[in-house]
């Protein structure tokens, strides 16, 4: 059985197209108007009550993002029944096509999350704002450092698919109530696929660009990610320390974090010395810096290459 999950926001232009294009595919539709100040709650109705009587609908009293309407939606699933969700958005952007591969894929492959990349070459149709290329490319390879999977891209892409087994007991942390929660799915269920023999995946996908007005606040995004990147490199060491096949990589992030925090304060102290009238050897503390910041890289590399080989066994991707 599969579910489909649709997060709507002031989407009457295109709300109406996107339900009656994917509803026939799927045993069970939920839809979350998150409290849209256009006729999107309106359009919705009308449609239930005309043609597809069996949708549920979740209407937010006010405005909670995103991510806590996806979260909303999840504890309204009867997970003993649907094998699989899909969460798609009212705004018409996703390809029906690449709704359905969605599904074929994680049937025939056993996948519990597969996620989507649209940065490829027919993978944006439209002009995408160049904040969003630069954030996405931060954004990434944020993400293959949280996951050590380097194969990993496009962690804010809003389509995905996740398993019922991989739901149970999910939560979402509130710092991505509003922003970026696609970006925790995927380091969330990544690092899970050791702990619990997840499988994971990622296909490529086609985003059509019209004349929507995003409100996603990149500065706010930014401080998330970096706070919940590093969060993450810390908690994986005690993970690992579980696993035999891990612990080498858990004492090398270890030693990288403690060679990473030695390097900003000798980093520090050369700025110090440099630009306000420390009395040190410039020479001895930038050189210190330097030796600090190689020995960082290479323990970084070396850790995310042993894990790296390792999610590799459980990873598909469509390349």
């Amino acid at each position: 059985m599969f579910t489909l999950i649709v997060l709507a926001y002031n989407e009457e232009k295109y709300i109406e197209k996107t339900i009656r294009e994917s509803f026939n595919h799927f045993d069970e539709v939920i839809i979350v108007n998150d409290s849209s100040k256009d006729e999107t709650l309106k359009i919705i109705n009308e449609l239930e009550l005309k043609d597809f009587n069996n949708l549920k609908i979740i209407n937010n009293n006010k405005n909670i993002g995103a991510g806590k309407s996806f979260l909303n939606a999840i504890k309204e699933l009867d997970l003993n029944k649907t094998d699989y969700v899909i969460k798609i958005d009212g705004d018409n952007q996703f390809k029906i096509d690449d709704i359905l591969k969605l599904k074929k894929v994680a049937k025939d492959n056993k996948i519990d999350f597969l996620k989507c990349d649209r940065f490829w070459e027919e993978g944006i149709e439209g002009n995408i704002p160049i904040i969003r290329f630069i954030g996405n490319a931060f954004a990434s390879f944020l993400l293959k450092l949280s996951t050590s999977n380097w194969k990993l891209n496009d962690p804010l892409n809003g389509l995905f698919l996740i398993s019922s087994k991989a739901l149970r007991n999910f939560d979402l942390p509130k710092i991505f109530y509003r922003y970026g929660y696609p970006f925790f799915l995927s380091v969330y269920f990544s690092n899970l696929s050791i702990e619990k023999n997840f499988k994971i995946g990622q296909i490529k996908n086609t985003v059509t660009y019209r004349d929507e007005k995003s409100n996603l606040k990149a500065l706010t995004m930014l401080f998330k990610l970096l706070f919940y990147t590093l969060k993450t490199l810390v908690t994986k060491i005690k993970i690992k320390m579980k696993y035999s096949k891990l612990q080498m990589s858990g004492i090398l992030d270890f030693f990288s974090l403690c060679s990473f925090a030695t390097f900003c304060y000798s980093f520090t102290r050369f700025i110090q010395i440099r630009y306000f009238d420390y009395y040190a050897s410039q020479a001895t503390w930038f050189l210190v810096t330097l030796i600090f910041f190689t020995i960082s890289i290479g323990l970084i590399y070396t850790s995310q290459k042993i894990e790296y080989e390792l999610k590799l066994s459980n990873f598909y991707n469509e390349d």
